[in-house]
């Protein structure tokens, strides 16, 4: 008669069938557990899949299944507390720093600047608003010159006149923005 490997015997050595039937047992049980903890199936999911792969990986040698089941519990509790520590963490700086005056500040100056710079745009000819808005959604000048029906050298031109404009009626500064922010698409 063949001798029956306890669990003790098989899991530090590496097999994958005692391991696997252990991993089929307790993993739905323990990813309620962890969902308890975190409330977000994908993330019970992800962090009892953690464990057992930390468990195959560490090959500890444990006495029972029991104690095998004892230490996954406490190691998913852990690590849920410490994910959920780090998320409130992510949460309470993110809203520090959305409720700070250098966000609200920062947020003004940007959504001021772009009212600006579109503003400019819209004091330039139809046309070339249209060649600037079409530049700055990342068209070519070949694709631009296509879609308005007219030349790449006069989608060109266009672009020219349009710059010399907007230079004219935005301070330095702001026309040196937009260049950083669009120059390259346009």
């Amino acid at each position: 008669m063949g001798e029956t490997k306890t669990f003790t015997d098989k899991l530090p050595k590496g097999d994958i069938d005692a391991f696997k039937v252990f991993f089929e047992n307790f993993y739905p049980t323990l990813c309620l557990f962890a969902n308890r903890y975190l409330n977000d199936e994908e993330a019970s999911l992800d962090m009892v899949q953690d464990a057992f792969i930390f468990l195959w990986s560490k090959e500890i040698d444990f006495p029972s299944q029991d104690s095998a089941k004892s230490y996954l519990y406490k190691y998913v509790k852990n690590r849920s507390l410490n994910y959920l520590r780090d998320k409130k963490l992510r949460d309470r700086l993110k809203i520090e720093i959305m409720a700070s005056e250098t966000y609200f500040r920062d947020n003004i100056i940007e959504e001021e600047t772009y009212h600006i710079i579109h503003r400019a745009i819209y004091l330039l000819p139809p046309q070339s608003q249209r060649v600037i808005l079409l530049s700055m959604d990342g068209l070519k000048n070949n694709d631009i010159a296509e879609q308005l029906g007219i030349s790449v050298n006069t989608v060109k031109t266009i672009k020219m006149r349009a710059f010399r404009t907007m230079r004219n009626n935005l301070d330095r500064q702001t026309f040196t923005l937009f260049m950083l922010c669009w120059g390259n698409s346009i």
